[in-house]
């Protein structure tokens, strides 16, 4: 038997959407640009599957300046990537937590971290911070957590969350996380406060693989990219890291077609007069990934050329197709008015 070979490149279809950014995000930075003045603290969350992917640079105009902590989510679905925390922590540096809102220490240890921001800032109105980040990326839920440690007696929830995208569409109130504690011990008088905020897709994105990212970890609307597409890609993904992640269902494969089949058989997916239901075979194993039973691995290259990589994205962003029209049309302007 021939040894398998994985695919080294996926082809993405041209008919993948190269944007997510939809009325209320856009509305959603507007609001956060007013509020950039009242901020001290800016909690900038990132889906630890797409630890890069999941940045948001245009978000850097709205907390520039302010103290940051990148608070890196759903870390318990990639404890199958070795070394995935140190790599970075060599980029951020300390100031990134790694939180599970299934272990409650990471919650404390961040609430610790803005209790240390609030003793800095020592304003007698308490520390403002925000919660920002892409959709889904569990911003509501981190609010939630740090409201039910840093205020036990409040146990109701104060920000409505749900697996999808845009659970959240505006600004919310300001939330108190912390009780004040009085000047001498350094909280302020009034506490800290924090401010949820929706979730902020990018307006344009550099490739079709990153949006192929976001959807499998429903950054953005279910049935936006065909099932079968998403697997197709997690398929190419599982392959590159581990190919008997589905030996219960067939040998390693590239081809989608022969994987759901395989699925849908092994699974009782049948439709009637014996035919496999691919679609739903298709939906079945993304569920199994999104809850972390079909391997618990990141969709980002997140080795030392991954990084670099990355940073040179984030350094040189890519133009939208309006704004390389919109850039050749002041240059031919400015070249006319020279001549």
């Amino acid at each position: 038997m021939a040894q398998f070979v994985p695919r080294q490149s996926f082809v993405v279809p041209n008919s993948i959407p190269k944007t997510y950014y939809i009325g209320h995000h856009a509305k959603g930075f507007s609001d956060m640009t007013k509020m950039k003045s009242h901020i001290s603290l800016a909690l900038e969350c990132r889906d630890a599957r797409i630890p890069f992917t999941s940045q948001n640079p245009n978000l850097d105009r709205i907390i520039a300046g302010n103290e940051r902590i990148i608070i890196y989510t759903k870390c318990d679905y990639t404890t199958d990537t070795p070394n995935l925390q140190n790599t970075l922590r060599k980029i951020y540096g300390d100031n990134i937590i790694f939180w599970d809102k299934h272990r409650p220490s990471t919650t404390d240890k961040l609430l610790k971290m803005i209790k240390s921001a609030a003793v800095a800032h020592d304003s007698i109105v308490g520390l403002r911070a925000i919660v920002v980040g892409v959709p889904n990326v569990g911003k509501s839920s981190v609010l939630n957590a740090l409201r039910f440690k840093g205020i036990p007696r409040k146990t109701a929830k104060v920000a409505r969350t749900g697996g999808q995208a845009g659970v959240t569409r505006k600004i919310g109130t300001n939330v108190r996380i912390l009780d004040p504690e009085g000047k001498s011990k350094g909280v302020g008088l009034n506490g800290a406060f924090l401010v949820d905020t929706p979730g902020v897709f990018p307006p344009y994105v550099r490739d079709g693989e990153a949006m192929l990212k976001f959807a499998l970890v429903q950054g953005i609307k279910d049935g936006l990219i065909p099932t079968e597409i998403l697997v197709d890609y997690l398929l190419y993904r599982m392959n590159l890291f581990k190919p008997t992640l589905y030996s219960r269902y067939c040998e390693p494969t590239n081809d989608v077609h022969e994987f759901l089949t395989a699925v849908a058989w092994k699974d009782g997916l049948i439709k009637l007069k014996g035919v496999p239901d691919l679609q739903s075979a298709a939906s079945r194993i993304l569920h199994l990934w999104r809850h972390g039973k079909m391997g618990k691995f990141v969709l980002d290259d997140v080795s030392d050329e991954g990084s670099e990589k990355h940073q040179q994205s984030i350094d040189n962003p890519a133009l939208s197709l309006n704004q390389a029209k919109k850039q050749k049309k002041q240059a031919i302007a400015q070249e006319k008015a020279g001549a």
